[in-house]
């Protein structure tokens, strides 16, 4: 058995741990990373994702304005350094990662919301001193939808990068620094042993630390033994499984196209990969227990090629398919980040970003090692490990998610009858109610899920978990 002692073990190789890697190097601190270097990575948020630097855009009219405050100004802090951070990483592996800069967003009526939903992310770009412009949909370069688009906004502050590449380019630098040791393989378990941790990796290596950093996405938590998990004390994750694809199309796509966010999911999009090919999402399913090995079903892709050429291009139905991912992006139950310090002064979490780990990467791995170098300089960030979850009870989950329930059930691309919408959504917000009240078979399901995942991605679940009880 190999045996090895190092100062910091970082467990995942998506962007987030390689990331973290390439800031604790720079503080002079000796990294081993473990997980997959070679593969096809099945299941890893970072390779699937959109990428997408959606400081704002990622705004919706019902969110809380506090909520709003806070997320906006740790993504604005992590947009303000990405083209310096980009820099580093291209100076240091010799190899250019692209920034495109801009977003566009676009409504439509597919979406009863998108007009509200455009002038709060308008808001919030100009309360923190951005640019958001609003713009004919004429005007939006690559945009031919089938569904006509009535309102354009022009975020020129936003961008998107490919994340392919970028986790590459990290790969190359950490590869090829002496203080770095790179397992081609995944961890198993993790111990407490005199005044180290002992990881333990599934090629029958183990590494000695003084810190761990857990990056491993939605399954991080899970490789902590019994006793130390229950010192380290982290809060939950659940996942959002993404299906995402990559086409070669016949229309020039300078920068990325989106509609709001919908259905408990990040809209319709399209982003720009380079020689011909964009990137379409995505979908988002939430799952209490992620399958890694799940590939991607025709449903989900159809659902993807409807929205994208009845939203966005009606020529993507024309595209050559280059490639499918799934991708499962962590989440916590309050919806925030986890960066830093656990209850347990040597495990560091940099996890829980769900749609914005491509952007927050870099301002995750500052935060991180700042946790570790200076510890107690984060333990009251708000994206701490040790925070209070402040987290809705079921009556108002489902009061105030049955709208979006009802945009989930209408995809792909499907349409009411005027006023059924409403009706709809009163009879759901009745029937569950009902139910969660009750103590059937159905209603204690119901509350076990909903205590399993509080959250307002829980809805279809409970919804799908109702209706297969007889």
């Amino acid at each position: 058995m190999n045996q090895f002692v190092t100062d910091v073990v970082v467990a995942g190789s998506g962007l987030l741990g390689l990331a973290t890697a390439f800031e604790l190097l720079s503080r002079d601190l000796d990294v081993t990373v473990i997980g997959p270097r070679t593969g096809d990575h099945a299941g890893q948020a970072s390779r699937a994702a959109g990428a997408m630097l959606t400081v704002f855009s990622e705004v919706e009219a019902d969110h809380d304005p506090q909520r709003v405050s806070l997320e906006v100004g740790e993504r604005l802090a992590a947009r303000t350094g990405y083209e310096a951070w980009l820099d580093r990483v291209g100076t240091a592996s010799k190899q250019a990662v692209r920034l495109v800069l801009g977003v566009w967003v676009i409504g439509n009526g597919y979406g009863p919301d998108d007009n509200v939903n455009l002038r709060a992310i308008a808001k919030a770009a100009e309360t923190h001193g951005c640019r958001a412009e609003f713009a004919a949909p004429t005007d939006v370069p690559g945009l031919t939808p089938q569904v006509r688009a009535h309102e354009a906004l022009w975020l020129p502050d936003e961008g998107s990068v490919d994340p392919a590449l970028l986790v590459e380019a990290l790969a190359t630098v950490l590869s090829a620094n002496p203080r770095c040791r790179w397992l081609n393989t995944t961890v198993s378990t993790v111990n407490e042993r005199g005044e180290h941790l002992a990881v333990d990796a599934a090629d029958g290596s183990t590494v000695l630390a003084a810190h761990l950093v857990l990056a491993a996405g939605a399954g991080t938590t899970g490789l902590l033994a019994p006793a130390l998990a229950e010192q380290v004390d982290a809060p939950p994750l659940r996942s959002g499984r993404g299906v995402s694809l990559l086409a070669r199309v016949p229309f020039s796509l300078p920068a990325a196209v989106r509609t709001p966010n919908r259905g408990f999911a990040c809209g319709s999009h399209m982003v720009p990969r380079g020689d011909g090919t964009i990137y379409l999402g995505a979908t988002n399913r939430l799952s209490t227990e992620p399958d890694y090995g799940q590939p991607a079903t025709l449903d989900e892709i159809a659902t993807l090629v409807h929205d994208a050429s009845a939203e966005l291009n009606t020529t993507i139905r024309e595209a050559g398919l280059v490639e499918v991912r799934v991708g499962h992006r962590p989440v916590t139950l309050d919806h925030l980040p986890l960066f830093g310090r656990t209850g347990h002064p040597m495990v560091h979490l940099a996890t829980g970003t769900y749609r914005c780990g491509v952007l927050l990467a870099p301002h995750a791995a500052g935060i991180v090692a700042d946790g570790i170098t200076a510890p107690s300089s984060t333990s009251a960030h708000p994206y701490s490990p040790r925070r209070a979850m402040h987290l809705p009870a079921l009556d108002d989950l489902i009061s105030g998610g049955t709208r979006g329930l009802v945009d989930m059930l209408c995809q792909p691309g499907g349409s009411l009858p005027p006023g059924t919408r409403e009706m709809l959504e009163r009879f759901l917000e009745a029937a569950l109610h009902e139910i969660a009240a009750g103590t059937s078979t159905r209603a204690v399901a119901m509350r076990r899920l909903w205590q399993r995942a509080p959250m307002v991605e829980c809805l279809p679940l409970l919804l799908d978990a109702v209706g297969r009880i007889r």
